[in-house]
């Protein structure tokens, strides 16, 4: 080799050396950063995850002192409302609503009352003939003595009249003066706030809760007022370790602080055990409660933190790797070949293939459609079959949980599919939550049939979803398409056919296509265009269903009901076209128009002289569009009536969707002058304090509770909680779907005093109604003829 020619070469070598020495160094140098920066992440990481574990647990303590509330409020009602009640009166009371089987950390449940000195020997005359009994006949209670304790003379004593107890263990003895226990009850008597005491009972220390009870279950505004309407306490004995337990499930390494601070009450339980140098994290949930948690150390640095060593060894290693990759690199050009053919070929999977799930996407899945239907052509006897597979419920997944969840949903549904068909057979992604498998040469219908079946089986198997252990049901739909096709997007429009078929059947089932689908098709797609024009060819009317007070049988106010009469088909059922009208976002427009037309009309009673409330039925998607007040405004203020005289009502299922937002709207709606209904109460599980939360005026009972009243027990319990409720809160209660007479005696029975239904009065026309209310009208009734 000639001198220049040999020295040329060693000076490129001795450049590719520099270069490979400065890449080891950079790489090392980047390892040791990096090493750093996810020793510092995973710190992060660590506090991040027990701050979110800390506010969990708050979250759970704090829910478990709201379910005691709720226990609270109840029995306190019950108090108020039965000032006469006997302690054998009050145990039922107590057995009826569960409370010791749903408040496992119930230990005694009792009421106290104030006893004056000169009235004691009468007292305890009274309770030595009904004495307190325990929760359950196998429980053994000591002898009572009948005597005071401790003993001693004392201006008054505070005694227990009533109550219950889980077992002789924690028994506390019917004489016993709890005001010379714990001095702060009279305190609470007279600033209407709870007494918290720690009590050993039962081998433990217990949580002894006094809660004052006033005439009417609320507290008066002064303290001379609290006097007079004092009832006695309400006595709660709860183990609070059960509570603590409840509220670390899930959290195996931390240990947490529960603490009462306020005038006149502190106590503190504790549960797990803490370790020095652990995390604290102190959470106040308001009103004297404050949560202490402890978790595990963080790690801290690069050399106790696993990962961030792992990184800087495998970042040092990978330096030196890359550095020789380098020096072959500028070295030979076949390599640097090889990794652009690579890239092209993930470039061209890419575009082929659903990212998140590695399925095919519809590109793929059409070619591959194409390709079985030639081959069916060329091959007698050899049929295309397609299934078309939707997740129910997808959204509400998405909603609820976090699109990371829906994320991992679709994975799993995708690896779900791929396990239960064959290798030759397609399964891809066509986008959302939409799938499809495509089967290679389908021999017969039954062969779908089968797979069909598999497929629901397959998909219905539990999944977790929340990274917390949970399990989730999750179900899907499936459209099934079979035949000779002659092009794929038919064969796939069968199948989607079959897959909408399946899901107005319920969901969770599959459907095969048949011809009369198409059929159906287009009816719908044909009644969504006449549904489009119908509001502007006045095809809409209202009818509107009496509303009465059940002690006075009088007509109070009116709930106005659309009904659709197309020129062809006639009347169209509501059931028929609403959900059209939501799906398509026309029930905005109609929804407008009801608003008017009943407050057009509700001016032309209120000009001859009948002032008539009327209610108007809102649903989910007015309430959350941002005009809407403004719409029930325009309303008002263009038929001149008065705002109290307008009703709107919403089920409790549109409520419960986000009831936070919900309440934001209805305050709005509230400051118009408006009242506000619960429409089907009892279905949508709302629970006490997010009624007190909601600015509602009346609860509307589902009419499923009213036809249940005929089977007798549990349903006559759950109206009469209701009404309960009603009564708590000062909320009107309206009984709707009375159709028997024995309903309307029973609901009067129990105290409920609005109702409507075909027994008292049908839909009508606003003439007939205008007739009903004039003196000597004759009633809508069940046996009148149908309007």
């Amino acid at each position: 080799m000639p001198a220049p020619l040999r020295m040329l070469v060693r000076g490129h070598q001795s450049v590719w050396v520099a270069i490979t020495g400065l890449l080891v160094i950079a790489g090392t140098l980047g390892a040791v950063f990096g090493a750093q920066a996810v020793a510092r992440s995973d710190a992060d990481k660590a506090r991040l995850s027990f701050h979110l574990s800390s506010a969990e647990i708050a979250s759970t303590l704090k829910l478990a002192i709201q379910h005691e509330e709720d226990l609270v409020v109840g029995a306190s009602a019950y108090v108020a409302g039965n000032p006469n009640s006997s302690a054998a009166d009050f145990d039922r009371w107590a057995e009826s609503v569960h409370a010791m089987q749903r408040y496992q950390e119930l230990l005694d449940i009792g009421l106290v009352t104030m006893v004056p000195a000169s009235h004691l020997a009468v007292f305890q005359a009274r309770m030595a003939a009904h004495p307190l009994r325990p929760f359950g006949p196998a429980t053994v209670l000591p002898a009572e003595s009948g005597e005071v304790i401790p003993t001693g003379s004392r201006s008054y004593y505070c005694l227990a009249v009533a109550g219950l107890t889980r077992s002789a263990k924690t028994y506390l003895p019917g004489g016993l003066d709890y005001c010379a226990l714990a001095p702060t009850l009279v305190a609470g008597r007279d600033t209407g706030l709870p007494s918290y005491a720690p009590f050993m009972a039962g081998g433990g220390t217990t949580l002894g809760i006094e809660t004052p009870v006033y005439r009417g279950g609320v507290v008066p505004s002064t303290l001379a007022a609290r006097r007079r309407a004092f009832r006695g306490w309400l006595g709660e004995l709860l183990k609070p370790q059960v509570v603590l337990s409840r509220a670390l499930e899930g959290h195996p390494n931390m240990a947490v602080s529960f603490r009462y601070d306020a005038p006149g009450s502190h106590v503190a339980f504790k549960a797990g055990h803490a370790r020095a140098g652990e995390q604290i994290a102190k959470i106040d949930l308001h009103n004297g409660w404050t949560v202490q948690s402890f978790g595990a150390p963080v790690a801290r640095g690069v050399f106790s933190n696993w990962h961030a060593l792992t990184m800087l060894i495998g970042g040092t290693l990978l330096s030196l790797v890359f550095g020789a990759l380098g020096f072959v690199l500028g070295t030979g050009r076949r390599r640097a070949l090889a990794l652009v053919h690579e890239k092209t070929r993930e470039l061209s999977h890419q575009a082929l293939h659903d990212a998140l799930t590695g399925l095919p996407n519809r590109a793929l899945v059409l070619d591959r459609a194409e390709q079985l239907l030639s081959r069916g052509s060329r091959q007698q006897g050899t049929l295309a079959g397609a299934l078309f597979i939707d997740i129910d419920g997808f959204k509400h997944v998405n909603d609820n949980l976090g699109h990371a969840a829906g994320d991992h949903l679709l994975k799993t549904v995708g690896e779900r599919l791929q396990g239960a068909v064959r290798e030759q057979d397609t399964v891809g992604r066509l986008g959302g939550d939409e799938f499809v498998v495509l089967l290679d040469t389908a021999g017969e219908e039954r062969t779908l049939d089968i797979l069909a079946d598999r497929l629901t089986e397959v998909l219905r198997e539990p999944v977790e979803l929340d990274g917390g252990g949970r399990l989730f049901a999750v179900t899907a739909s499936i459209g099934v398409a079979f035949g000779q096709y002659s092009s794929p997007d038919t064969l796939l429009r069968d199948a989607d056919l079959a897959l909408y078929a399946a899901k107005a059947a319920g969901k969770d089932r599959y459907a095969l296509f048949d011809a009369s689908m198409n059929e159906g098709a287009e009816g719908r797609l044909e009644l969504e265009a006449d549904l489009a024009v119908a509001l502007r060819h006045g095809q809409f009317y209202l009818l509107y269903q009496p509303i009465f007070d059940l002690p006075s049988q009088g007509i109070v106010g009116v709930e106005a009901l659309i009904r659709w009469k197309h020129p062809v088909r006639g009347v169209v059922p509501p059931d028929s076209f609403i959900p059209l009208a939501e799906d398509t976002g026309k029930i905005v427009e109609i929804g407008r128009w009801v608003l008017q037309e009943a407050c057009r009309q509700a001016a032309v009673w209120a000009g001859e002289g009948l002032e008539l409330g009327i209610a108007v039925n809102v649903s989910a998607h007015q309430l959350a569009r941002p005009g809407f007040a403004e719409d029930v405004r325009a309303a008002l203020e263009k038929s001149g009536i008065a705002p109290s005289l307008l009703t709107l009502e919403l089920t409790e299922t549109t409520l419960m969707r986000d009831v936070g937002a919900a309440c934001e709207s209805l305050k709005e709606i509230k400051q118009l002058g408006v009242r506000v209904a619960i429409d089907d109460f009892g279905t949508g599980y709302a629970s006490l304090s997010q009624l007190q939360r909601m600015p509602v005026d009346i609860l509307k009972i589902d009419r499923s509770f009213v036809a249940a009243l005929n089977d007798g027990g549990q349903s006559r319990e759950l109206l009469q909680a209701i009404l309960g409720v009603g009564e708590a809160l000062s909320l009107l209660v309206v009984a709707e779907g009375i159709e028997e007479r024995l309903q309307m005696t029973m609901l009067e029975e129990m105290g409920c005093e609005m109702a409507q239904g075909s027994l008292m009065g049908k839909p009508g026309p606003a003439e007939l109604i205008g007739e009903l209310l004039r003196p000597g009208a004759v009633r809508l009734t069940a046996e009148s003829p149908s309007i």
